[in-house]
């Protein structure tokens, strides 16, 4: 009994003295808490203070040197905080020291403000350097980079050299990698590297020379580095309507059939057929000239009528030239034909000896030679078509 009641003693002081322990490190731990919980209210209601502060000089910042509006300066202010201007006024600088206009840096800033938290030395500095070794001038690389200054947070080594390599290895010349970036600078936007070998490979199985390969990267890269499904949809429609791999004319259509759907090839058949044209009119005359489907739907029912009621053209005449559909109708076919007509209404000229298709294709200083100032003595009037249009 005395044993029993020995170890119970042990055991409750045991217990007590543990439980004291426990009760100490809670308490601390319950104080240290109170403590952290204190420090980070505090630093929150810091921040908190110190936000409006930072909007203002953000805010500030962004119209007095930057050159935005008030109402643009606080919206752009939601996506960069500017703490003060030591690292804004550098980015500025050099893109000043790089030949950027006042403008330009405006549009830079207000397209992508964040631009003014990278590090001009690290980030911006060596992408003006890339863009300069490869060919592009000061202005050029302004005007791109004013026109897509998002480009500036893509990396350099894993995105900007990549595409600039991978459009190398098909364009050769760099001259013709600058103007293809120039007609495309979004080109930098596509993680193109990974299909380029494909895409060509693609090609030359069809049997797309180099040379028209080269073509379409440079005329229209968007459509060569168009997604996976939408290139080959293009593929397959151009195929569909029967054209020749080996002759320009593919990858002309290529580029048409990439900007206009098959709704509207559909709707501007419909146009035609109201002047006569067959299916197979149609089709005949998008393998002549695949960027006949480009002209908008209003140009092709003005040119038409006016080609029609005015000249005396037949439609469906017109299905062996359809390029005179992409052709200006205040610039060229409506002053030359009012030429033309005042000339036969002089009798300088015969009726049969006109062919209008030739006479609208006619540069524009031979029509000049031809039939304006051959009869300018006797008919002073002819050149007045090509004022009143200017």
């Amino acid at each position: 009994m005395s044993s029993l009641l020995h170890c119970r003693n042990v055991v409750d002081c045991a217990f007590t003295s543990s439980t004291v322990r426990r009760i100490v490190n809670l308490g601390f731990l319950v104080g240290r808490i109170r403590t952290l919980c204190s420090v980070s209210q505090v630093k929150s209601e810091n921040l908190e203070k110190q936000k409006p502060c930072l909007e203002s000089f953000t805010v500030s910042y962004l119209v007095d040197s930057c050159g935005l509006s008030l109402e643009s300066a606080k919206s752009n202010s939601r996506f960069v905080k500017l703490v003060s201007s030591k690292k804004p006024d550098s980015v500025l600088a050099l893109f000043k020291d790089h030949g950027f206009t006042n403008d330009q840096i405006t549009s830079v800033i207000k397209s992508f403000p964040r631009v003014l938290s990278l590090s001009p030395e690290d980030v911006i500095s060596p992408k003006l350097m890339f863009f300069s070794s490869i060919g592009f001038s000061t202005s050029d690389t302004a005007k791109m980079i004013s026109s897509s200054p998002k480009m500036l947070s893509y990396s350099l080594h894993k995105r900007l050299i990549p595409c600039y390599d991978s459009l190398k290895s098909i364009l050769v010349e760099e001259e013709s990698v600058v103007k293809c970036l120039k007609r495309g600078i979004r080109c930098f936007s596509l993680k193109i590297t990974h299909c380029v070998s494909l895409r060509v490979s693609i090609c030359r199985e069809l049997g797309v020379p180099d040379k028209s390969i080269k073509w379409l990267v440079q005329a229209s890269p968007f459509t060569f580095f168009s997604r996976e499904r939408r290139f080959n949809e293009v593929l397959n429609r151009v195929c569909s309507y029967g054209f020749d791999p080996k002759k320009a004319g593919f990858v002309h259509a290529m580029v048409a059939f990439d900007c206009t759907s098959e709704s509207a090839m559909e709707r501007k058949f419909k146009l035609f057929q109201c002047f006569g044209w067959s299916k197979e009119d149609f089709v005949a005359a998008i393998m002549r000239f695949p960027n006949c489907v480009t002209v908008s739907d209003e140009k092709i029912m003005y040119t038409l009528e006016y080609l029609v009621n005015n000249i005396g053209l037949q439609a469906r005449d017109i299905v062996a030239r359809p390029v005179v559909l992409s052709l200006s109708m205040e610039k060229r076919i409506k002053p030359r034909n009012q030429v033309i007509s005042l000339l036969l209404s002089k009798g300088l000229v015969k009726k049969e000896d006109i062919n209008y298709f030739t006479i609208l294709k006619l540069k524009s200083s031979e029509f000049m030679d031809k039939f304006v100032l051959k009869y300018q003595d006797e008919m002073p009037q002819l050149v007045q078509p090509f004022t009143s249009n200017r």
